[in-house]
């Protein structure tokens, strides 16, 4: 078993419990970007570290051993302890010091009731020596690393759905289905574009969206072969003219006023949904993401939020 335990144990650790997690090599290898074959070097390694089999693998699927699961229980108290330790580390001395990783949806920051920027500028101002990592990325992976301690707070469009996050609005954001100037929709009066022309036309998966409740269309669209998870990709979509989406209104707003894009039956594609920060229990919060969840309360006010 293991001696001493150094860095690339707990490195080691963190990609085992993160297979646990996900249930598989295979599973976790988008959660750790790593390939399964680096994964499974990685796994021998913590095994040859141990000097025990921690779990099977093969086409009967994952399967922890007696000693894996001895293991994961040893590591969850583990990741706890240190939590605990760089808790009360941070908070020594009178400057708050530590580390804030903070995960944003893209795009969040160019929506008018966001002041995101405004709540980073005060909290550095009264932190200085807090050491800020900030990754963007998909809100339903952003959720599973707070989930999972990777990350202290996320920023994004969630569902609410887990008991041991707390959810907290900050602002509201409106999308609606458009189309491009070149697009056979683009010069037609809604009233002449049926529900029919509207399921036959190319609708891009808006990936993680389609989970969100608030964002459920009042008419169900089949979508394209083309896809692309982030804002961006879905607006050069449908700049191309061959593709409908829905996007953020304000973000769309530029093309609308320059002509090249147009809002589609906005009384049937027009949702709102509030953009939250996503944390763990509060009473386990450290110090440094409490503060900054403070800054963006603050920051935001009731008319963020969109009738």
């Amino acid at each position: 078993m293991l001696g001493n335990i150094h860095d690339v144990d707990l490195k080691l650790l963190r990609i085992f419990y993160s297979i646990y997690e996900c249930g598989g090599f295979t599973q976790a290898q988008l959660k750790l970007g790593m390939s399964q074959s680096n994964i499974s070097a990685k796994m021998s390694q913590l095994e040859g570290r141990m000097g025990a089999r921690l779990c099977e693998r093969g086409k009967s699927g994952f399967m922890l051993t007696a000693d894996g699961e001895m293991v994961i229980r040893a590591t969850e108290k583990l990741f706890h302890a240190l939590d605990e330790f760089k808790e009360e580390l941070a908070t020594t001395g009178t400057e708050l010091k530590g580390k804030l990783d903070l995960g944003v949806m893209d795009n969040a920051i160019t929506n008018p009731h966001s002041h995101i920027d405004m709540a980073l500028g005060n909290f550095l101002e009264s932190a200085p020596a807090v050491r800020l990592n900030v990754f963007i990325g998909d809100p339903v992976d952003l959720e599973v690393q707070v989930l999972d301690g990777r990350l202290d707070l996320v920023i994004g469009l969630f569902n609410k759905k887990h008991e041991s996050l707390e959810y907290t609005p900050l602002y509201s954001t409106r999308h609606a289905l458009f189309c491009g100037d070149r697009h056979k929709f683009f010069g037609m009066n809604d009233d002449d574009i049926t529900d029919e022309d509207l399921i036959d036309a190319k609708y891009i998966d808006r990936g993680y969206l389609e989970s969100i409740d608030e964002f459920q269309l009042k008419i169900e669209l089949l979508t394209s072969n083309s896809h692309s998870q982030y804002i961006e990709g879905q607006a050069l979509l449908v700049l191309s003219g061959k593709h409908i989406a829905s996007l953020p209104i304000h973000y769309a707003q530029h093309w609308v006023d320059s002509g090249q894009m147009r809002m589609l039956k906005p009384e049937q594609t027009l949702v709102k949904a509030d953009v939250l920060a996503v944390t763990r229990n509060r009473k386990s919060l450290p110090v440094v993401a409490e503060r900054f969840l403070a800054e963006l309360e603050f920051c935001h006010s009731p008319s963020d939020f969109l009738d």
